[in-house]
């Protein structure tokens, strides 16, 4: 489903990232852990087209959105750009919802715009897709008027109503409490078993290893180790990781 070869970003002449490279294959889940800094999101938002890479490749269900040429990415034609967006979402830690829209608007607004779905066509997806966030009774309340683990999961049935083949999940606890956090782990847990493709960067390294088929450390912008989730998290090789995934367990 993804196939990522290296990477490299750059800001300021401050390089990010540095040659990263995975592949991940259609109904799995991969989990990227790391240290504030070192990359995870980087990655996430040029492979969602946030962000352009400055060399490298990806490939997304078998389209290039990007190649290396000469050492600079060359990037695919407009229209093949925003047909490879269509197959991945993204979920943000700080939910991005639109404060004037209701609930509802929110998850429908995209299906009418980028999908050209009906109005009936979008709102029955919204509502389907809010059954199964258990909130179909916020349908018609606004973002202010519920809570950060409801607006997560209003976030997450708006990334999942166009339909995308990939999910990207970043941080998506962060701004969460305990209790909430639970929550969401759950939504994702449900989605992992689903088989739907995904890719979470989290600190949550118990729920990391519980739902991944690998396991990705990054630190400073490059591929620090990766592996099997009972390998990294269980018995890592490098030191950086044993140090990082040791931090949690405090």
């Amino acid at each position: 489903m993804i196939r990522l070869s290296g990477l490299r970003k750059s800001f300021a002449g401050i390089e990010i990232l540095k040659d990263i490279s995975f592949t991940l294959d259609a109904g799995n889940v991969l989990s990227i852990i790391g240290p504030s800094g070192s990359g995870k999101s980087t990655t996430l938002r040029i492979i969602t087209q946030l962000e352009k890479a400055d060399d490298g490749s990806l490939e997304i269900a078998g389209h290039t959105l990007f190649s290396s040429v000469g050492g600079k990415a060359v990037y695919a034609s407009p229209d093949e750009e925003r047909r490879i967006g269509l197959k991945t979402g993204l979920v943000f830690q700080s939910f991005n919802l639109f404060p004037h829209f209701s609930v509802l608007r929110n998850i429908m607004e995209a299906q009418r715009a980028v999908l050209r779905r009906s109005k009936e066509e979008a709102e029955d997806k919204a509502m389907q897709l809010l059954r199964k966030m258990g909130i179909e009774d916020k349908a018609k309340q606004y973002p202010y008027q519920l809570s950060g683990g409801q607006q997560q999961r209003v976030s997450i049935a708006r990334a999942l109503a166009l339909d995308p083949e990939v999910l990207f999940f970043d941080e998506p606890t962060s701004a969460l409490d305990p209790e909430l956090t639970r929550e969401i782990l759950k939504v994702i847990r449900e989605l992992a078993e689903e088989r739907m493709t995904m890719v979470v960067v989290t600190h949550e390294m118990h729920f990391a290893r519980a739902i991944s088929d690998w396991a990705i450390f990054m630190d400073k912008g490059v591929i620090v180790e990766e592996g099997r989730p009972d390998d990294l998290f269980g018995d890592p090789k490098e030191e950086r990781t044993r140090k990082f995934i040791a931090s949690f367990d405090d």
